[in-house]
């Protein structure tokens, strides 16, 4: 797919250039609705039949919204010479991406800063304004379907279809890339903290630990009293897979583990505290209480002298 593609002003021209770039699009009206079906393919005619829209043989290439997207161009000429104002749509999964809808009309922006202050701040990528003031992140198809509307004013678009600027909105404000006139594939995959627990990747598991600080004299760098060696990223994990309940519990435990292994020279505790907090606030812990769990765990007794 072409990257840094510019964007015509004209809807058949825009339609005819992303097509050229590789992507699926297919005609909308001005109410988002795709254009009509055929009397087969519609659940209102006496003669229709029962069918899957991608399994559709009625011969008619806009039959079935986003299933009809393509990038024929003679196609995409026919469609918009017949209507050359109609928008044009983009399926997001048949293009290979997942979309984080924002609409600010029902509370997007704010749950967009509450998201991104749980999970921090999601990764930068392509981006488009839509005409309602809304925005569209573009990021690569994770590869599996994605829950529709997981906070007010969000929806992540995947089995779904986007508009595409210079589409028009109902309002009468026109969609565009932000930062000018170009569109840029997108390059950035799903971020991680927004998919579905089970669809996590796992974390792997620690190579043995090495005496990365060999100063005579030093003492063990074994867990005092054995046991198992923890990293950050374990004890990052292991509060993200604390269950309801027993959040609290599990953050003292990683900090506790955390003073541990910083007192041995084993981990950095400023990285250890930034990951756990960042952890905390994930999770739904407020900053104070962690913060005070944190400074509790430093001076717990323990097995932190524990020869």
């Amino acid at each position: 797919m072409t990257v840094g593609l510019r964007i015509p002003a004209a809807l058949p021209a825009a339609a005819a250039a992303y097509a050229a770039a590789g992507i699926k699009v297919f005609r909308v009206r001005r109410n988002k609705t795709p254009y009509a079906n055929c009397p087969r393919c519609d659940r209102q005619s006496s003669i229709y039949i029962k069918h899957r829209p991608e399994d559709c043989q009625c011969g008619i290439p806009t039959c079935h919204g986003f299933w009809a997207a393509t990038t024929d161009p003679a196609l995409i000429h026919k469609w918009w010479t017949e209507e050359p104002d109609a928008n044009i749509g983009a399926p997001c999964k048949l293009n290979g991406w997942a979309v984080i809808d924002v609409d600010p009309r029902n509370g997007g922006r704010e749950s967009l800063l509450a998201l991104e202050k749980r999970v921090g701040v999601l990764p930068g990528t392509t981006t488009q304004v839509t005409g309602g003031d809304g925005l569209h992140m573009l990021y690569l198809s994770p590869g599996f379907d994605l829950p529709g509307e997981p906070f007010p004013g969000i929806d992540f678009k995947h089995n779904g279809y986007i508009l595409l600027a210079p589409s028009m909105h109902a309002s009468g404000g026109r969609y565009q890339w932000a930062g000018g006139v170009q569109f840029h594939a997108p390059t950035v995959a799903w971020p991680a903290a927004l998919l579905p627990r089970k669809e996590r990747p796992a974390i792997p598991a620690p190579r043995p630990a090495r005496h990365r600080f060999p100063i005579h004299g030093e003492r063990s760098k074994g867990r005092p009293g054995g046991g198992r060696m923890w990293t950050v990223t374990d004890l990052v994990q292991h509060v993200m897979d604390a269950g309801k309940g027993h959040r609290n519990n599990a953050f003292f435990f990683a900090a506790c583990r955390a003073h541990e292994l910083a007192e041995q020279n084993l981990i950095d505790l400023c990285d250890a505290c930034s990951g756990l907090m960042s952890a905390a606030a994930a999770v739904g812990l407020t900053e104070s209480e962690a913060r005070a769990s944190f400074d509790s765990a430093a001076t717990r007794p323990g097995d932190r002298g524990a020869a």
